[in-house]
């Protein structure tokens, strides 16, 4: 051991620990200085230099695929058909018995059921309908695009035409009997995709499954209710629950809070909503299990919790109702799944139930069919807050088929034992997995028959869950008499009272320094650190730029606007944006508790290479709430010059518009002005930024805006640089085919010749009068003449 120590040293110089001659002789018995003798260099060194010699060649290797771990074999199969991958089996046994033990339905609908289950999703969408334009785009869908697809073949199939969903409102969601790869890959119906893809990025239609449009419909939200939606990445249903908000006009009294607790998923949401384009919308990134309590100041000025009247908990399951669309579940599928988030889906609803307001109502759903999932996580919530109850599901979307919750149910470990009662079970490791909950227990006390199962084979759908929870009304508030014998409530809310600041922005920024104060105890969290929020103070420096261009009125909610910055400098402030004044106190007393990812309607957008006077430009989903309080530079115009304005982007010379826009607008210096377009019948006011210069206007919006507008009024869509590029690859797609065919063919025709010829060749072929049996049948090898029969010959053939 004392020779090992002192043979093991230590090179200050690069840290590495190497070994030297001595020890190398100790462990081998090789003498020192022998051809097997350690090298001076440590193996750490060597080794980097060795990976850096050979970076450019295994670079190039791995550019030529070679040495590439898990190279995918190329798909050369036509469009919408799998190559060489392995096909997808969809079949699960342990799947089968399961749900056929639980016996959700007669036994008779086994087979629709599984066979339902085994086809394609097919495609659904919806129009969104609080732009006001929803009318107008559905009849444009219907008249220019779902007429055309009459006699249409699909690979020689005709092509299905899109159905109304019957139990939606208003007629707004389709269906067409396709899977999107198919919708999406067919020449066919390469212009009403094109259609979808432009207006789904404009934010005027949502692609969403069918039965996810369900829960928020039932959720019945109004204009003032404060709604919070738990889990809700992606954020289809999240868009519904912002159009039921402004059903009745732009600017509700209510909002609404979507939380996620993945940070990833977070972004994917402010993709997805940020199109509605709302200033009374906040996305959070929290855990649902531990969602914080959001504090408010009450009417008597008191710091209390926030209370929510309506609650969607959408929360995470197996997903076993979406196997027509996720086939990957197939094969991953079993019962032990269901078990383990059984306690995290309670936990939420738990939640929930603490964070409602008294009347509120909350929506629990599912994409998954097991009742441990569904009718379990409610029971036993029901069962721990005796205040809340379900609410009949009859009166909710009459004309949608729906089963009745169960009641009864049975619980299957993984290993596939059965039990009805948790006493049941005696196996030690059994019962640390399968928790009490999870059996029906006093289930005939709840009405588990108002919850709404919705299977895939009732109105080719996929398999959800859905039911209705409400918190019953609290007894009236007790009065005291006074001596005057008036009745006064009594104060029995013990909140400490907290003065409500007079100043929003006092102390909100230091007195010598231009640095906003961190206020901020950041604790541990995943993901991105988001800049605070800033709220701008009425006499700074981007107001006074914004009055001078745009001519704001004093009206205009200067206290509302804020930015997304650590500092005060206008040059950091890349983005203003504005909240309604309930989230701007949420964010104000919150923003040290709450990871907040996004939140309000950003209406102005910093240009530091700007030929305007005004470095902050107008953003276009921001122009129909700014344009209220504008002065000199909103100009209402004809449909002519609007159409012209909406053209090609090689932009309108000023002199071509009418005589009376022309003298408003000549004289303008370079910037952003808005125009607009009265509403007529069922077409609404059209607000559109435009680019002004010395001698010509531009719109000044994205392509799929630009075409959108144009369909409104009646005017062919342009060709997008999408569309241009689709229209491309499909070209391309097709010489390719016809290449390969080519290519198969001249393979076959070079094999069959090279067979004719050597069976011509061949001395054993020859038809001699030695080797020719006339009672022999002839053969394809055979030269066959007159004298033979050839006829014969050929039909044998």
């Amino acid at each position: 051991l004392r020779s090992v120590r002192e043979a093991v040293v230590s090179t200050q110089s690069t840290g590495h620990y190497y070994i030297t001659n001595n020890l190398r002789s100790i462990m081998t018995d090789v003498e020192p200085g022998s051809k097997r003798e350690a090298p001076d260099t440590p193996p750490q060194q060597l080794s980097n230099r060795k990976k850096k010699k050979n970076k450019w060649k295994n670079r190039k290797e791995y550019l030529d695929g070679k040495n590439r771990p898990n190279k995918k074999p190329k798909n050369d199969a036509p469009s919408g058909v799998r190559g060489n991958w392995d096909p997808i089996v969809k079949s699960n046994e342990q799947f089968e018995t399961y749900y056929k033990a639980l016996q959700l339905f007669p036994e008779e609908e086994w087979e629709s059921f599984m066979s339902h289950m085994r086809v394609d999703l097919p495609a659904t969408f919806r129009v969104v309908n609080s732009r006001g334009d929803s009318i107008p785009l559905n009849n444009i869908m219907k008249e220019q695009h779902f007429s055309k697809l009459k006699g249409v073949l699909i690979e020689g199939e005709p092509c299905p035409i899109p159905e109304n969903i019957p139990w939606y409102p208003g007629g707004l969601a389709w269906q067409i009997d396709m899977s999107r790869p198919m919708l999406r890959h067919s020449e066919e119906l390469f212009s009403l995709h094109q259609f979808l893809v432009s207006e789904v990025e404009r934010g005027s239609i949502a692609r969403q499954e069918a039965v996810s449009m369900i829960p928020p419909l039932v959720l019945d939200v109004k204009p003032h209710h404060t709604v919070l939606d738990m889990c809700a990445a992606p954020g289809s249903k999240t868009l519904q629950l912002l159009e039921a908000l402004h059903a009745e006009g732009p600017h509700p009294t209510g909002l609404v809070i979507a939380n996620d607790g993945d940070n990833k998923r977070c972004y994917m949401l402010v993709t997805q909503t940020k199109k509605f384009n709302s200033m009374a919308f906040m996305i959070t990134n929290e855990d649902a299990t531990r969602f914080p309590n959001v504090k408010v100041f009450n009417d008597k000025g008191k710091l209390v919790s926030l209370k929510y009247d309506r609650i969607l908990c959408d929360v995470p399951c197996t997903g076993d109702g979406t196997l027509r669309k996720n086939y990957a579940i197939w094969k991953k599928w079993n019962q032990g799944q269901a078990i383990g988030i059984h306690k995290l889906q309670r936990r939420i609803l738990l939640r929930a139930m603490d964070m409602l307001a008294e009347g509120g109502r909350i929506v629990y759903s599912t994409c998954s069919l097991n009742p441990i999932e569904n009718e379990a996580t409610v029971l036993s919530a029901l069962r721990d807050r005796p205040e809340f109850r379900l609410v009949p599901s009859e009166g909710f979307l009459p004309e949608l088929k729906r089963r009745p919750g169960l009641k009864t149910w049975k619980v299957m470990h993984n290993s596939g034992t059965w039990y009805e009662k948790f006493d049941d079970i005696t196996i030690p490791h059994h019962r640390k997995s399968i928790a009490p909950t999870m059996f029906p227990t006093d289930s005939e006390n709840h009405n588990l028959e108002y919850c709404m199962r919705v299977y895939p084979h009732d109105q080719n759908t996929g398999g959800f869950f859905i039911c209705v929870i409400e918190r019953k009304e609290a007894d009236p508030e007790p009065v005291q008499i006074t001596h005057e014998g008036k009745e006064v409530p009594i104060d029995t809310d013990d909140t400490e009272d907290v003065p409500k600041p007079d100043d929003p922005f006092k102390d909100n920024i230091h007195k010598n320094t231009n640095v906003l104060v961190d206020k901020m105890t950041w604790k541990t969290y995943h993901g991105y650190r988001e800049d605070p929020y800033l709220f701008l103070e009425p006499d700074s420096e981007a107001f006074k730029t914004l009055k001078e261009w745009y001519q704001l009125s004093d009206s205009f909610p200067y206290g509302n606007i804020f930015a997304r910055s650590k500092t005060v400098e206008t040059q950091k402030q890349r983005n203003l944006s504005v909240a309604c004044s309930r989230l701007r106190d949420i964010i104000q007393q919150n923003e040290n508790k709450i990871k907040i990812i996004n939140c309000g309607l950003r209406l102005f957008s910093y240009c530091k290479e700007n030929f305007s006077k005004c470095p902050y430009r107008l953003l276009q989903e921001g122009a129909h709430f700014t344009s209220k309080y504008m002065g000199a530079k909103l100009f209402e115009v004809s449909l002519e010059d609007m159409i012209k304005v909406l053209g090609p982007d090689t932009g309108v010379p000023k002199h071509t518009l009418k005589p009376d826009l022309f003298e408003k607008v000549k004289d303008l210096p370079t910037g952003i002005i808005v125009f607009y377009l009265p509403a007529s019948g069922i077409v609404p006011t059209i607000y559109s930024c435009v680019y002004s210069t010395e001698n010509g206007v531009k719109a000044y919006i994205t392509e799929d805006e630009k075409n959108h507008f144009r369909l409104i009024l009646g005017q062919e869509p342009l060709m997008t640089k999408r569309e241009l590029k689709k229209l491309e690859a499909m070209e391309n797609h097709r010489k390719k085919k016809i290449e390969t065919a080519a290519r198969i063919a001249l393979e076959i025709a070079e094999k069959e010749n090279e067979d004719s010829k050597t069976s011509s060749d061949s001395p054993d072929n020859a038809l001699t009068a030695e080797n020719v049996d006339e009672s022999a049948p002839l053969g394809n090898d055979y030269t066959v003449g007159d004298d033979f029969g050839a006829e014969d010959v050929e039909a044998e053939r």
